[in-house]
């Protein structure tokens, strides 16, 4: 309220008769306990929230009374919270330019018409500033769905919606069952060239079937659509619906439900789906099913299941928190926080009501700008990726609307606005201050860097044990991790057909021995060397199959711990020469195998400070450790499969590669020296941290911008 309830020009309005449209409705709201006072358009389909002191003054405005008799009947009812003359002035002026009012004074026609005309530029503007979502009304749906508004009724009800829920529990289980199947080589899959043209078949019926369920849900509850059109979003084009009449209702649950119903219909689609694709062979048809489930489920849950963007789940979210226009509040209450904590303008009011509404808009307008950042670069990369000049258009536009706008605004509200005239110091000193120590944060404080990457611990060659000997499995003399001394068996195997061989080698002996002797008695010279030759074969065979045999009985080559490597129970499992059967650990000098990234290599090879682990059973303890080893060469193959995604680790499997875990994308391979390590596991994750020099943020930024250039554009 003013400080004088008195205005010098309130002589120039008193006399006139204002009065409200005649399409003009006024709903009572109750938002957060308060009652508000919503007006609907409906020649504009703009909707206006007022509060009941400012209603007490429209409700009075019927063409009969002039504003001077408004103000002072509407002050008797307020009492102490009648608004001032300039108040009224403002509220006037406001309904006015809304067109929601008439009055007794000749319109000025030319203003009129400049208004249309501006409201149209602005339209225009807008899509020039987002062209990635332009908007084009095309039909006026609400005579049919005055003909089909049946269909609402049995589409929203109990019954329907335990039919729903019964739907989506079940799509949710096969979605689980079939999980391995579904995200198999999904890359590949949803990119190729014949499943894009799928996708941009699939995309805008399933968008159809979902604004349709705006539509029958505001039919339910008593809404109208007049408005039904094509939007572009990323060049797409998707039907899209007004529902903003639902704005005029009451409660907040069916607004709510209004909101919802494109999701819920898109989630029973994906169900659909499900089924058509858990029943079908492979085909068309399953590949239609496929990617209706990754645009029904998945793009809904990140877009219009997302209430950081301005889609269904938002107005979900606005209208359950009873915060009307809560993005663009938002950006208002972090403006008034500057304003008046900054730049110590007093007069700033809140554009929040109660404390809790103020916490709520300042959250969301912070998490919604750094969620629309990631949104917006996203989009841009992945066209630029395609077409290179476009992307790099709408990168420029982004950044312009995004960052250079409203610096231009902040810029010009300094220094040119009346209200800072007496402030002009203190706005100037505030830039310097906020513009300087945003600087040193991010150029001029170094912040601890590091490298965090995962590792196995991984054996030195002498340390295992590998079957000298074909056989099957007999017996585990030891226990994994059982302390054993030298000479002592661990497992003994068998090998029957060795047994034979053995058999028959020995007899081929006794048979060559009878005929060397029949050969000398009879004085048969060359045929007794020959036999002799023959012999020396045979015992060499037999030598190194009673070698085998002896290789059957493993002993341990010394003292230390012994770890299997196999299944737990591999009794009687076959097992051919050469394969590892486990370790002998000793305590001592151990070795961890690091995987590193090809964004954080550079850092290690060039800049390593130090060097610790810590092992996956006692992340309490860190254990100092060195590099000293490199395998030359990026790789795709991992040490183990523990360090791909599947296994818990940080790199995510190619499906290309069914028979040993290799990397998506290139990796390094680090050796590093754990000393005075009690014996572990081999094979166990270890968390690893190369320790860099301290560097600003602002710098790493800048690295982490340039590299996503070269990697996504190549530029």
């Amino acid at each position: 309220m003013s400080a004088s309830l008195f205005s010098p020009f309130w002589h120039r309005v008193a006399t006139v008769k204002p009065r409200l449209r005649s399409h003009v409705e006024i709903n009572r709201h109750i938002y957060r306990g308060d009652v508000w006072y919503v007006i609907q358009d409906d020649a504009s389909g703009r909707y206006h929230r007022f509060t009941p002191q400012a209603y007490a003054l429209i409700g009075l405005m019927d063409g009969q009374r002039d504003l001077d008799k408004i103000w002072h009947s509407a002050g008797d009812q307020l009492g102490d919270d009648m608004p001032s003359q300039d108040e009224v002035i403002q509220l006037l002026s406001q309904l006015y330019r809304v067109d929601l009012i008439q009055t007794d004074v000749i319109p000025d026609i030319t203003e009129a018409a400049e208004r249309r005309a501006k409201d149209r530029r602005t339209k225009m503007l807008a899509m020039v500033k987002s062209p990635l979502a332009v908007k084009i009304p095309l039909i006026d749906p609400e005579p049919f769905l005055n003909r089909t508004a049946g269909i609402s009724r049995w589409l929203f009800n109990p019954f329907t919606g335990l039919i729903w829920l019964w739907c989506i529990g079940w799509a949710l289980m096969q979605a689980g069952y079939h999980w391995d199947e579904l995200t198999n080589n999904l890359a590949d899959r949803v990119f190729a060239t014949e499943n894009l043209f799928l996708i941009w078949l699939v995309y805008p019926v399933v968008k159809l079937i979902h604004e349709f369920g705006h539509a029958y849900a505001l039919k339910r509850w008593g809404g109208e659509v007049h408005e039904m059109g094509v939007m572009f979003l990323i060049f797409m084009p998707i039907p899209y619906v007004d529902a903003s009449s639902s704005a005029a209702f009451r409660s907040k649950y069916p607004r709510m439900m209004v909101a919802a119903a494109g999701i819920a219909v898109e989630a029973f689609i994906a169900a659909v789906a499900m089924a058509v694709w858990v029943y079908s062979e492979p085909g068309l048809v399953r590949s239609l099913a496929f990617n209706t489930v990754l645009i029904a489920g998945v793009s809904t849950l990140l877009f219009n299941g997302n209430p950081l963007l301005r889609f269904d789940a938002y107005y979900v979210l606005a209208d359950f928190l009873e915060i009307p226009n809560l993005a663009s509040r938002g950006n208002r209450q972090v403006a008034y926080l500057c304003k008046r904590y900054l730049l110590g303008q007093e007069h700033e009011e809140s554009p929040a009501y109660t404390r809790g509404e103020a916490r709520w808009l300042l959250i969301y307008s912070i998490t919604s700008f750094i969620y629309r950042i990631f949104i917006t670069i996203s989009i841009v990369l992945f066209v630029a990726s395609e077409l290179f000049f476009i992307g790099v258009l709408l990168a420029m536009l982004s950044l312009y609307n995004m960052f250079v706008k409203p610096l231009f605004n902040i810029i010009k509200y300094l220094f040119v606005d009346r209200n800072m005239v007496q402030k002009r110091g203190r706005s100037a000193l505030v830039t310097v201050v906020v513009t300087g120590f945003v600087g040193v944060i991010l150029f001029a404080i170094p912040v601890p860097r590091m490298t965090l990457a995962h590792g196995v611990f991984w054996a030195p060659e002498s340390s295992r044990l590998m079957a000298g000997s074909n056989g099957f499995l007999e017996e585990l003399k030891v226990s994994s991790g059982t302390e054993v001394q030298a000479g002592q068996p661990l497992l003994v195997s068998t090998n029957q057909e060795l047994e034979s061989q053995l058999n028959k080698t020995a007899g081929r002996i006794k048979e060559l021995l009878v005929h060397y002797r029949t050969a000398v008695a009879g004085a048969r010279q060359n045929e007794a060397g020959i036999i002799q030759e023959e012999i020396r074969q045979s015992r060499a065979e037999l030598a190194r199959a009673l070698e085998e045999k002896r290789a059957l009985v493993m002993n341990s080559p010394a003292d230390g711990v012994f770890q299997l490597a196999m299944p737990v129970d591999p009794h009687s499992r076959y097992i051919p020469r050469g394969t590892l059967i486990g370790y002998l650990l000793q305590p001592g000098d151990y070795r961890v195998r690091a995987v590193v990234g090809q964004n954080e290599v550079a850092a290690v090879r060039n800049d390593l400070q130090g060097v610790t682990v810590k092992v996956s059973e006692n992340l309490d303890d860190t254990i100092e450790a060195s590099l000293v080893g490199e395998i030359p060469s990026a790789q795709k193959e991992l040490p183990s499969a523990a360090l791909s995604v599947d296994g818990g680790g940080q790199f995510a499997l190619d499906p290309a590669s069914q028979d040993r875990p290799e990397a998506f994308d290139p990796v390094f391979l680090f050796d590093i020296q754990v000393k005075n390590l009690p014996v572990s596991r081999i094979g166990e994750r270890v968390y690893v941290r190369f320790e860099h020099t301290p560097e600003p943020i602002g710098f790493r930024i800048y690295r982490q911008i340039r590299r996503t250039l070269l990697r996504e554009l190549e530029f």
